[in-house]
């Protein structure tokens, strides 16, 4: 179901829901339930949200109003759709890491702007997987950014196993195997930070003296020496990982963008050495960085920006560097009134991903802070799959909804090779919803919308 615009809004008591003529579709909300609840049973998919730079202000305003708020709205999409993990794309801890000093055992700053925040919003148990961002590295300052991995040891929820890792997961979409890989990336390791205005000898040296906890010495005469040493490490295990994966989707997950209209732009690091890879390889890309949600799409590869966490939006001051025609959707400036191609209706606080994967596709929305979908891309074929199935439900060629038999050739069609029983169930749970339909109509003295099943 799709989030509310209003997540915290209570629902009606039961006994009234079928008594409004105003809104005579809530009649149906029982059927539509346990519907849609077989449907995902059988049919099977795999549910993540993601989102990056969420990581409060500073040591004291270690939360934003805006991060709070797409929080909420980031834990009612994650429990509508039942998501199986979340995706936390760096810039965990602004505005300078983790302070050295601090430890996973004494730092405030994992209750304050992780646990208290984002704790209760997936479903019970299910953890999100966590990447560093520049900040993380402590944007110029010293930062122990090792007490971030050595969190993963006292929270389940919070998994940071290394600084580049790879999750694995396996799903059934009725009776077909699939498999999806993600290969968490640092980016700050693979390019450095000298792209950013600090000078850039004594960046990279403050980034070698935080990579020694990996067991390797800095060379304080070579700033840069020991991450380009690591960096080298982390391309050839990427290299292999791609190589070797057979997974019906394929995905990088980084902190940088590849390409970006927002303050920050276009990493040329990843634009010469990943991009080529992730073409190559059938993969796609998924960031943070810039306090935006994009969408590019650029020699074959997907790539999707969400790094709105915590605040919307930065100006899109970079548009004239990507390439023409790749960019299909940015929300920019302030509340996204400098979106394109179209400003949202409202104005937005904050934003994050959230990515189904189904048995021919991966179909990527960009939400605002309170769940609400401000663009969904073009449904992602699997690897080498077919191109995806146009979606259940809508309307006929004649632009009616569909009568009993009609839905019933759309599913004979999607569950073909299910129990005849339980195809059963389905067709006749789709018909009482029709007649339902019909019932709720000649009771309701106006109805906002045709009834649409999908």
């Amino acid at each position: 179901p799709a989030p509310s615009s209003h997540p915290s809004a209570p629902l009606p008591p039961e006994s009234d829901m079928c008594s409004s003529a105003s809104s005579p579709m809530r009649c149906l909300w029982p059927v539509a339930s346990l519907l849609v609840l077989h449907l995902r049973s059988t049919a099977g998919d795999l549910n993540l949200v993601a989102i990056g730079d969420w990581g409060g202000h500073n040591d004291a305003s270690p939360t934003t109003l805006s991060q709070k708020l797409t929080a909420r709205g980031l834990g009612d999409v994650a429990q509508d759709v039942g998501a199986d993990f979340g995706l936390l794309l760096g810039d965990n801890f602004y505005d300078h890491g983790i302070h050295v000093g601090a430890s996973a055992e004494t730092s405030p700053r994992f209750r304050e702007t992780f646990e208290d925040v984002y704790s209760d919003r997936l479903p019970e148990g299910r953890p999100y997987y966590v990447i560093a961002g520049n900040h993380d590295y402590g944007e110029g300052l010293p930062a122990n950014l090792s007490a971030q991995l050595d969190y993963a040891k006292r929270s389940s929820l919070w998994q940071f196993p290394s600084l580049w890792y790879k999750v694995q997961r396996t799903f059934m979409a009725g009776n077909l195997s699939r498999t999806v890989d993600i290969l968490m990336i640092d980016t700050i390791v693979l390019c450095g930070l000298g792209s950013l205005d600090i000078q850039s000898d004594g960046l990279e040296g403050l980034v070698d003296e935080e990579l020694e906890f990996l067991g390797k010495a800095a060379d304080g005469s070579r700033p840069g020496k020991l991450r380009q040493w690591h960096a080298e490490r982390q391309w050839a295990w990427l290299e292999q990982e791609l190589a070797q994966s057979s997974a019906d989707f394929l995905w990088v997950a980084g902190h940088f963008p590849i390409w970006s209209a927002g303050q920050d732009g276009p990493q040329q690091c990843l634009i010469e050495r990943l991009h080529p890879l992730l073409a190559q390889h059938g993969a796609h890309y998924i960031s943070g960085h810039d306090h935006n949600l994009e969408h590019f799409e650029w020699r074959g590869v997907e790539m999707f920006v969400v790094g709105a966490g915590k605040e919307c939006c930065y100006s899109p001051k970079t548009l004239p560097k990507v390439p023409k025609g790749s960019l299909k959707y940015m929300l920019a400036g302030d509340g996204g009134r400098e979106s394109l191609p179209s400003v949202p209706p409202f104005h937005v606080l904050g934003g994050f991903a959230s990515i189904r994967f189904d048995a021919e596709s991966a179909a990527v929305r960009l939400h605002a802070h309170n769940g609400s979908v401000l663009y969904a891309a073009q449904p992602i074929p699997r690897r080498n799959g077919s191109p995806p199935r146009p979606a259940m439900g809508g309307v006929n060629k004649a632009g009616s909804p569909h009568t009993s038999a009609e839905l019933g050739a759309q599913l004979s069609a999607e569950f073909a090779l299910q129990d005849p029983t339980m195809m059963a169930v389905l067709l006749t749970a789709g018909t009482v919803m029709l007649r339902l339909a019909g019932t709720c109509r000649k009771s309701a003295e106006h109805l906002e919308q045709p009834f649409l099943l999908g």
